[in-house]
């Protein structure tokens, strides 16, 4: 893992060398890259442009994920910036000439509203998506609910939601996957699905979220890759602090996570599955799971598995700083975040093997 020092003086080669090329044969046709590796761009382009269309519009960004490497993209359905036939016959046009697969990221919300899910799913299927992500909780379960009833009421709340939604997203034969955002364990997640029992509702698998919830990676893709729907690959490393540890998306291979694992766990289940990159280059988030209130969603202070945590994940804890974009000029943060995305793509050449 890259420290600050260490990035800040490869910047200046970076920016003379114009981002070092991949290597010349293609990646795997399941690699993708999700919107949200791209907050500093997405950022700084909305700051630039005011509130004058995305900042980062589709066929912009189907570019972008090409010239990362990607054979496809996970894109916000926000990103288009029109719905005519005549512009998503473009967009496709510019998908196909370069041979990359699309799937949609939506709100949560537009499973409530029967209309608004058609839209969707019209440009979905002029554009050729199949698979949708979503994600329920925009924060994270221990930081937004501060008593068991929130907790209980949003998660209630969209129990009822996807079993409502069903019959909708078998109209419109489109899959949705559920991203696990720090909100459910995995064993919560799984008895959801189940209570729903849908071909077409399943999950975005992400690689790295349930850390936060002081699960092993590994064991949540074992228990969520039955109802795989498509992916968010990410490495992770952590860092012990007082209350915790602080937790951060670092580029592939320069974390913990072990990739071509849980990838294999992802294949067996389905091998059509989408690889999308999720590599956020930000500060480390805090976990004080440490504190009273982290356990406020819980009925008890899970001992067993804090000390089941602190024994295999947090002793490969780092003993560098986490990378930060704290104090960077923005001309180095965006830097940085290009850096992560172009060594990501390298290193996903090596654990995207058949």
């Amino acid at each position: 893992m890259k420290t600050r020092r260490e990035f800040l003086t490869s910047v200046s080669a970076m920016a003379a060398a114009k981002f070092l090329k991949l290597a010349e044969q293609p990646l795997l046709k399941s690699y993708g890259i999700a919107y949200t590796s791209f907050p500093i761009r997405i950022r700084q382009g909305r700051e630039m442009a005011g509130n004058q269309g995305h900042p980062l519009p589709a066929e912009k960004f189907i570019d972008l994920c090409h010239s990362f490497g990607g054979s496809g993209c996970q894109m916000d359905v926000a990103q288009l910036t029109s719905a005519e036939p005549e512009y998503l016959k473009r967009i496709r046009a510019q998908l196909e000439a370069k041979e990359m697969f699309m799937e949609f990221a939506v709100s949560a919300r537009t499973l409530e509203n029967a209309d608004a899910f058609a839209k969707v799913a019209a440009s979905a299927h002029q554009l050729g998506v199949s698979r949708l992500r979503i994600a329920c909780l925009s924060g994270r379960r221990y930081e937004d609910f501060h008593e068991m009833s929130k907790w209980q009421d949003f998660a209630n709340h969209w129990k009822r939601t996807f079993k409502q939604a069903e019959p909708m997203l078998k109209q419109h034969k489109l899959l949705v996957g559920i991203e696990n955002h720090k909100d459910w364990l995995a064993d919560e997640f799984v008895e959801m699905l189940k209570s729903v029992s849908s071909p077409y509702l399943g999950t975005c698998v992400d690689f790295g979220n349930n850390l936060a919830l002081l699960e092993d990676s590994v064991e949540v893709a074992k228990k969520l890759a039955p109802y795989v729907v498509t992916t968010h690959l990410k490495d992770m490393a952590v860092k012990l602090y007082p209350d915790g540890f602080e937790l951060s998306e670092v580029a592939l291979g320069d974390g913990i996570t072990p990739l071509a694992e849980i990838i294999g766990i992802i294949r067996k289940q389905r091998s059509d599955v989408h690889f999308c990159l999720e590599m956020i280059t930000r500060d480390p988030l805090k976990v004080p799971y440490k504190t009273d209130h982290y356990w406020i969603t819980y009925e008890r202070r899970d001992e067993a598995r804090i000390k089941k945590f602190e024994s295999t994940v947090l002793r490969r804890a780092s003993k560098e700083p986490l990378p930060r974009i704290t104090g960077l000029k923005p001309q180095e943060a965006l830097a940085f975040e290009d850096d992560n995305l172009r060594r990501s793509g390298a290193y996903a050449k090596q654990v995207l093997k058949s």
